[in-house]
């Protein structure tokens, strides 16, 4: 799910690009499953290699490590939505390039939700794996690659098919390597937490 950037400064995170590595998050939980996806998805390694020494940054965090910045006009604008399992916000400066992508997970929401259907550890990881899959190689790194917002990578259109959108398609070329199935539909029915039978009825949570 893509976020729209709120105001001059919007979402910022607890860590920064400092270093200028392509990738960086501080939550083990993510790092493990950036990791697995790392090992398992050449499309990802190459993409994460195009990156390097350019400055361009993916930061993955969860929603506690959001803080939404004063707008230039004095207003606050809205926290991070307790019901979006995850979004991407891309970072634009005064001219127009993007050099960081921000990447929010929300964590808290996908382990409750796994507790509640009583979910095996691996149903868990292969969740979080899918979800990472959509917003950093869907959203972010179509970003990041262009270099600017031209680079936006679009989820579907209204009674456009999943699988012809251009995020969708890129998620499914890496789900493909991963074996992690394929996502045919924009909702949450390519994921382990929406099957049928689970102990968890009619979530509040949205789509990703």
């Amino acid at each position: 799910m893509q976020a729209a950037v709120l105001g001059q400064s919007p979402l910022r995170p607890a860590l920064h690009a400092a270093d200028g590595a392509p990738l960086l998050t501080s939550n083990p939980t993510l790092q493990a499953s950036l990791e697995r996806i790392a090992r398992g998805s050449s499309l990802w390694r190459e993409a994460f290699e195009a990156l390097r020494g350019t400055r361009r940054t993916v930061l993955v965090v969860t929603p506690d490590q959001v803080v939404v910045a004063d707008t230039p006009d004095g207003e606050t604008g809205r926290p991070f939505d307790p019901a979006v399992l995850a979004a991407v916000a891309p970072i634009p400066r005064q001219d127009s390039q993007v050099r960081e992508v921000l990447v929010v997970v929300n964590l808290p929401l996908i382990q409750e939700i796994h507790d509640r259907r009583r979910s095996l550890a691996i149903e868990l990881d292969m969740d979080v794996d899918r979800i990472l899959v959509h917003e950093v190689y869907g959203h972010a790194l179509p970003y990041l690659l262009a270099g600017d917002l031209s680079g936006r990578c679009a989820d579907p259109a209204p009674g456009q098919p999943a699988s012809e959108a251009c995020s969708v398609r890129r998620e499914n070329a890496v789900r493909a390597e991963l074996r992690l199935g394929r996502r045919t539909e924009y909702g949450l029915d390519g994921l382990w937490l929406a099957r049928t039978g689970s102990t968890y009825e009619n979530p509040f949570y949205r789509r990703f």
